[in-house]
């Protein structure tokens, strides 16, 4: 069965989150002042303000022969097959 979070815990967790941006602190020092565990505030962070994808956060697969796959991202390209792996820097 899953469970929701009340209004009030959200809303809760949403003026905390506000409190931290607007205080200029790490998320690690401003949950150690208000005693929080930093897991419990990422957690509620990506659940009420989840990143939304931008088309660079994805890499396109090349498929050249059934038994390898091709990736280049950021100027590395990695090829791997059923025998062994390599890895390079390339310009793009």
């Amino acid at each position: 069965m899953v469970k929701h979070a009340s209004d009030e815990k959200r809303s809760a967790w949403k003026e905390r989150i506000q409190q931290q941006q607007a205080s200029n602190l790490s998320i690690e020092k401003w949950c150690r002042q208000h005693q929080i565990r930093p897991h419990t505030f990422h957690y509620w962070k990506e659940k009420l303000f989840p990143k939304q994808l931008q088309r660079s956060s994805f890499a396109e697969l090349n498929v050249k022969r059934p038994d390898a796959i091709s990736l280049q991202a950021q100027g590395i390209y990695t090829q791997m097959n059923s025998h062994k792996q390599r890895l390079r820097s390339q310009s793009t």
